[in-house]
């Protein structure tokens, strides 16, 4: 089976699951006396209706190595356009995923896509700290992206340095050669540097040569290198010239995946797109 395929049954074993398990299921009308019938546990499960689960639409992003063949991590999409309001409850549901998957025998990383703005408030760090240590997950596990260069560095760094004493790893999202960025990454030992794809399709060959020098720094640092929206072909074979770690986007899945995906999304779409494909079949030439 390959590191796709396990993929979609990973996103699909979330979709799927009760919103509550047994065992976070109350028992404080067990202690009381009552009967330990099983009618509770019963209802505890009937009604939970998958049709009606908040985490049907969630939106998972596979993360491979450069080959495609695994899986290295998943990132975690509505976080990117969440609203400050929604921040907690999405980084909730992706801790809340991690722990599913783990619980499962699935130890997969997940990214949290959040801005910096999040980080400099210190109200937001006490909750994500909070929710991080009741999870009791792995170090490793919980990694945290940032989306933007931050308007105040201290408060930035204040919140970083807490999540770091909890084990969380961080990644750089959107790399675009700025020279503070650089120092927040090596003086933070940020795990990741992910850079976008459309930078390597320019045409200016500075601007290049200066992105693949700070590459190879990035590589005697320790730091992995992401490459995102991987599109096209030439996007592909620039990842294998400058040796990058990490490889997300479009042409990094089958076409059986990206429909499986869009399955998982919504399985009338991914019907729709099946009969289309059946139909050019048919009727190669789109006569009536």
């Amino acid at each position: 089976m390959i590191p796709k395929s396990r993929f979609y049954n990973l996103v699909m074993s979330w979709r799927n699951k009760p919103f509550r398990e047994l065992r976070d299921i109350e028992h404080s009308e067990w202690q009381d006396g009552a009967p330990k019938d099983k009618i509770m546990v019963s209802e505890g499960i009937t009604s939970i209706n998958p049709s009606k689960n908040p985490y049907r639409g969630t939106h998972f992003e596979p993360i491979f190595n450069l080959p495609g063949s695994t899986l290295k991590g998943v990132l975690y999409r509505p976080l990117i356009d969440a609203p400050p309001n929604e921040v907690l409850r999405h980084c909730m549901e992706g801790i809340d995923a991690i722990h599913y998957w783990q619980c499962s025998n699935r130890i997969i990383p997940l990214i949290l896509p959040i801005n910096t703005e999040i980080l400099q408030a210190s109200e937001y760090v006490d909750s994500l700290c909070d929710l991080i240590l009741n999870s009791r997950l792995p170090i490793g596990l919980v990694n945290v992206g940032l989306l933007q260069k931050p308007s105040e560095s201290s408060t930035l760094i204040q919140g970083i340095a807490r999540l770091r004493r909890l084990g969380v790893l961080f990644h750089w999202l959107n790399f675009d050669s700025d020279p503070d960025i650089i120092k927040l990454i090596v003086d933070f030992q940020f795990e990741a540097v992910h850079i976008h794809a459309e930078l390597l399709r320019d045409n200016k060959s500075l601007q290049i040569e200066q992105l693949i020098e700070q590459i190879n720094l990035f590589k005697k640092w320790g730091c992995k290198i992401g490459l995102s929206h991987v599109t096209f072909v030439h996007d592909n074979e620039m990842a294998y010239q400058l040796g990058i770690d990490y490889c997300y986007g479009s042409l990094m899945l089958t076409p059986v995946s990206r429909h499986q995906i869009v399955h998982v999304q919504d399985s009338r779409i991914g019907k729709a797109l099946f009969s289309i494909q059946k139909s050019e079949k048919l009727n190669p030439q789109g006569d009536l």
